[in-house]
């Protein structure tokens, strides 16, 4: 498949995930409000702004580690467009489970289903990631290093996916700040992401 459309897809996609999560913002119904109804029910809405900034902030290192990863590519098979359909699948539903986890913030349900998302997204990423290694996928000159780099910054974001979703149980609010460590650490560049990736040496 080219990869300037298959990068272009997933572009389009993940922007149109990010957009969606606004509609997560919305007053409930009220009938004559004066102002200061309107004031607190704004103010009310304190949680969806918390897990807008939270979900944007994934969304948009889920683009980013996406773009750094296949700037090293340069083969794209049917069986990578087929994980890569599975993300992205999974990435719009992250909108939902945004409002879902804005709206019951302290409730082991809606963290729960958040988690589950994020897992779903992370394993598929894996698994992508994986098929690409297997494959020989990457550019003759990309180091080996740095694929095991991405390697373990991947699966590293996955279990504490998954062991968040699991906390989430028990303990909702002490799996949201699991989320954003998973946010606080790929903030930090490794592997594909890193300024400089390429080298000399073939692999």
């Amino acid at each position: 498949m080219n990869k300037g459309r298959f990068e272009s897809f997933s572009d389009a996609v993940f922007a149109f995930a990010i957009t969606l999560l606004a509609l997560g913002f919305a007053l409930p119904a009220l009938h004559s409000p004066s102002n200061r109804e309107v004031a607190f029910a704004l103010l009310r809405l304190w949680p969806n702004l918390i897990a807008y900034v939270l979900s944007f902030s994934v969304i948009g290192l889920m683009w980013q580690n996406h773009h750094a990863l296949f700037r090293l590519v340069t083969q794209i098979d049917r069986t990578t467009v087929f994980w890569n359909l599975l993300l992205l699948a999974a990435t719009v539903l992250i909108p939902f489970a945004t409002t879902t986890l804005g709206s019951y913030p302290t409730l082991s349900a809606s963290a729960f289903v958040y988690g589950l998302v994020l897992s779903t997204c992370a394993t598929f990423y894996n698994l992508m990631l994986a098929h690409l290694v297997r494959s020989g996928a990457f550019a003759g000159d990309v180091a080996q290093p740095t694929i095991a780099a991405t390697v373990r910054g991947y699966r590293t974001g996955w279990i504490v996916y998954v062991a968040a979703t699991l906390v989430a149980l028990v303990l909702p609010v002490a799996s949201f700040a699991l989320y954003l460590a998973i946010v606080a650490y790929f903030l930090v560049p490794r592997g594909a992401d890193a300024d400089n990736p390429l080298t000399a040496r073939r692999w």
